[in-house]
């Protein structure tokens, strides 16, 4: 049996009034099926259908990288840029874009490095790490208004999610397994 895993920040309530503003404002030029806020999250690694006995594994092998490696999980002061269509090029969805955050980026890689350390078969990703917050997939991507607003949204995320992901209607539903805070140490 198989599981679809991934790991993410989730979105903090606090953030929730601006950007159903921002989902305000684009519902004037079009209508838009938004996903529902409790479900908006930060993807920092995504492993796709990973085989269910690999994932005590993957829990410890975080436990180990978020104990030996302290510095790396604090909370995370990001900026959010503009809300615009993605992925970059495409009118597929509606994201947030962040700025570049170095921390994260290594906190990816170690959790990949730890992974293959242990031959444990994912979904590897070959692009770079793009911090995104999807708000909405797109069913018609012809004559789309232009929607792109900047921004300067200073956010904290405070939590590490390792979540199950179930592909259902309308909306895809996600099941925390794991949760690490994010804390001054």
């Amino acid at each position: 049996m198989k599981k679809r895993l991934f790991v993410a920040l989730p979105v903090t309530k606090g953030l929730y009034p601006k950007i159903a503003n921002i989902e305000e404002e684009i519902e004037k030029k079009f209508k838009v099926n938004w996903i529902p806020l409790k479900n908006l999250h930060l993807t920092l690694l995504f492993l796709g259908y990973v085989d269910v006995n690999y994932l005590n594994l993957i829990i410890e092998l975080i436990d180990k990288l978020y104990l030996e490696r302290r510095e790396l999980f604090k909370p995370f002061n990001l900026r959010i840029t503009k809300v615009d269509y993605g992925p970059p090029n495409k009118k597929r969805m509606i994201w947030l874009y962040f700025d570049k955050n170095e921390r994260l980026k290594i906190i990816k890689e170690e959790i990949e490095k730890s992974l293959n350390l242990n031959k444990i078969p994912y979904q590897k990703e070959e692009r770079d790490l793009l911090l995104h917050i999807n708000l909405a997939r797109l069913k018609n991507f012809k004559n789309l208004p232009e929607i792109k607003k900047e921004l300067n949204w200073s956010i904290i995320l405070n939590k590490i999610n390792l979540y199950e992901s179930y592909l259902e209607k309308p909306f895809a539903r996600y099941e925390v397994i794991k949760s690490w805070e994010l804390a001054t140490f």
